[in-house]
């Protein structure tokens, strides 16, 4: 099984993966990249940072190479009307 490595990134920083997760393919990777950003973001809610900064995922096989680069944020809620209220569960991009 393929090892993918998912770095996350910041305005400031790169935090590097250094261990990888084994997962069958790139479809699986990205729903795993997907499930990180929501924590991240939800963390983020969590501890009253800005969750509508955009950071970053990058997915990288095992050699280093880029294999697909997610960027998320948390906006404001869906169907309200408000451009103020956020739902991290229905709108991490």
């Amino acid at each position: 099984m393929p090892k993918y490595f998912f770095h996350y990134r910041t305005d400031d920083e790169l935090i590097e993966d250094t261990a990888g997760s084994e997962l069958p393919d790139l479809e699986a990777a990205e729903h795993n990249a997907a499930a990180l950003a929501k924590a991240i973001v939800e963390r983020a809610a969590s501890t009253g940072g800005d969750t509508r900064v955009p950071r970053s995922i990058e997915i990288t096989d095992a050699a280093g190479e880029e294999l697909l680069y997610l960027v998320f944020w948390a906006g404001p809620k869906l169907g309200d009307g408000s451009a103020t209220s956020e739902d991290i569960s229905s709108t991490v991009h």
